[in-house]
């Protein structure tokens, strides 16, 4: 049986202590993806909005190992590091087209980030057409890993 863990590298933020930010009080991309869990639910609804591609991704992954091992080539390491960057480029591109953010506003309820939606980022100059909820300083979205455990 294979378990998959969805987490953040835990790297510092260089401004954490900014008045009003999420990363208030928080110093690293782990206390923020708590933060941001507990709030939103982020890679929880990652998942359950991509679950289906994940199983193919851990389908072929499962495939291809097997067949190595039928066809006797070495085992290089983890099979599964293929498949644990496929979901972490699948959780980019899910920030990225600011997936929960729509869902929130076709929903009615809104924007997640009144912050985001106007384009406000604590490193760069206010863009009229927004950005992406959960990317400010693209650590968290950066520091997402995927791991496979066999």
């Amino acid at each position: 049986m294979a378990t998959l863990v969805l987490g953040e590298n835990e790297v510092a933020y260089s401004d954490a202590h900014q008045p009003g930010s999420i990363t208030a009080g928080a110093t690293t991309t782990f206390q923020v993806a708590q933060i941001l869990e507990k709030r939103y639910h982020v890679m929880e609804g990652f998942y359950m909005l991509r679950k289906g591609k994940i199983a193919d991704y851990l389908a072929a992954g499962m495939g291809t190992a097997i067949q190595n091992l039928v066809a006797g080539r070495p085992n290089l390491g983890n099979p599964m590091h293929d498949v644990a960057q496929k979901i972490e480029n699948e959780f980019r591109s899910f920030i990225y087209a600011n997936e929960l953010q729509k869902i929130s506003l076709a929903i009615g309820a809104g924007p997640i980030s009144a912050v985001a939606a106007r384009g406000i980022s604590s490193r760069r100059k206010p863009n009229p057409k927004g950005r992406p909820a959960f990317v400010d300083t693209g650590l968290y979205v950066q520091n997402m890993r995927a791991e496979v455990k066999l």
